[in-house]
């Protein structure tokens, strides 16, 4: 491509911004809701032939054994109760922050050992699996407070703001020593499923919640365990170089 034909591309684009900007206002002095504004904005892109850049594909980050522990660890030596039960939730679930704290009383399925899930991300059902050992202290909490209705409540008796929880996060963390946001517990429990559990790609996207099967995959490269690892130095021990 010739530096002629760049600048002409590059110029096109822009002009293309320009005139999403344009209807963008035009739409915003119009009073249209949402469903308008969605209409008209998904025509402008089929006319002026727009499309998203692709994302490059990034690896999650989690922690590593000894971190994940000292976190934990820290979390407890609070004495905070619901914080304990709250944040080992996130990691033996997988749930997105928003979901945790959309929890409800009446969807937990203490028998069962499942929760259900109403209106996730892309506003889709489901349920989510907790361990059966973790039931007895779910089960204690419940009892303790029978009149709730969100399985995690203030002491305003609302419910936890994604906001709130993330500062919790955030607070535990800094104590430990160590890099987390609530989704790094999502993270954090898809790896090992992916690691330990042997459930397939097809069973771990029910308990996930991902849309599209391929967003999985990335989870494989971050759940390298020992014994692949293992083979892996020993192959190379036989490469004469």
């Amino acid at each position: 491509m010739t530096e002629n034909t760049a600048n002409c591309a590059s110029q096109n684009d822009k002009a293309k911004s320009d005139i999403v900007s344009q209807v963008a206002r035009i739409i915003r002095r119009a009073g249209l809701d949402y469903e308008g504004w969605r209409y008209i904005a998904k025509r402008v892109r089929k006319v002026c032939q727009l499309r998203p850049a692709k994302k490059g594909r990034r690896l999650p980050r989690i922690l590593n054994a000894d971190d994940f522990r000292r976190f934990y660890e820290i979390v407890d030596q609070a004495k905070e109760v619901q914080h304990a039960l709250m944040l080992r939730l996130l990691f033996f679930t997988g749930v997105r922050v928003s979901e945790l704290c959309n929890m409800q009383i009446g969807e937990i399925d203490l028998e069962n050992h499942k929760i259900r899930i109403n209106s996730g991300k892309g506003d889709k059902d489901r349920f989510v699996l907790f361990g059966k050992a973790f039931a007895t202290a779910l089960r204690t909490h419940m009892a303790a407070h029978p009149n709730h209705r969100w399985l995690f409540q203030t002491r305003r008796n609302t419910r936890f703001t994604t906001r709130r929880v993330q500062q919790i996060v955030k607070a535990y963390a800094e104590r430990a020593g160590v890099k987390a946001t609530p989704h790094t517990f999502r993270h954090q429990a898809i790896t090992w499923l992916t690691r330990h559990s042997g459930l397939a790609d097809a069973e771990l996207q029910l308990i996930t919640g991902h849309a599209r099967r391929e967003t999985l995959a990335i989870y494989q490269h971050v759940a390298l365990d020992g014994d692949l690892e293992q083979k892996y130095q020993d192959a190379m021990k036989k490469v004469d170089l």
